[in-house]
């Protein structure tokens, strides 16, 4: 079968064909995912390397375990995503990895910006420690819409829910979030 029939099929057909031993099938499903999965593991670490090599890592493992996988209410970018998710908390109980902070040296900023850059900060500091005391399935909702910039659609697929729920999710959790900094704020 030539590479662009391969390309049009779904995500079970894929599966079926790469289960089957089709390098080509399985080829289709990392082109089609890799970009998402990738930019879902950088915003959790530091460094673009440890990010490519996780993400490989996240294929290599769904690929091993594709014998094993089966769709029942779970879609192959939710098996994914919870291969990457489980990935990096391995990778954080082995590491802990901190953020490269830039030396002040290197920072070169006009004393009129400088006012306006710790007003950011401060919200910024303030926005994360509201996400952080939020549950975990709050903060994912809000990493996947927000900082992702995933459609309503692709969270559903991401979370393995109805786009409804995710709406519903994300209401609440961005809700709870306003909550939460109002609450530190005082």
């Amino acid at each position: 079968m030539s590479e662009e029939i391969i390309q049009t099929l779904d995500d079970a057909r894929l599966i079926e064909r790469a289960k089957r031993g089709e390098v080509e099938a399985f080829g289709c499903l990392y082109e089609r995912y890799l970009e998402s999965i990738y930019r879902y593991i950088r915003t959790r670490v530091a460094e673009d390397r440890t990010a490519e090599d996780l993400t490989e890592t996240v294929f290599l493992r769904s690929f091993e375990s594709l014998s094993r996988y089966k769709e029942k209410g779970l879609r192959f970018s939710a098996f994914l995503y919870q291969i990457a998710r489980n990935l990096l908390v391995d990778h954080y109980r082995q590491k802990e990895e901190e953020l490269p902070l830039e030396s002040a040296d290197q920072i070169s900023v006009s004393p009129s910006r400088i006012d306006d850059i710790i007003v950011i900060q401060d919200q910024v500091d303030r926005l994360r420690v509201g996400l952080e005391a939020l549950p975990e399935e709050y903060r994912e909702i809000i990493r996947l819409r927000v900082l992702l910039e995933l459609s309503t659609t692709e969270c559903a697929q991401w979370i393995g829910r109805s786009e409804g729920a995710v709406r519903v999710l994300l209401h609440r959790a961005l809700k709870a979030l306003k909550r939460q900094v109002v609450k530190d704020n005082e």
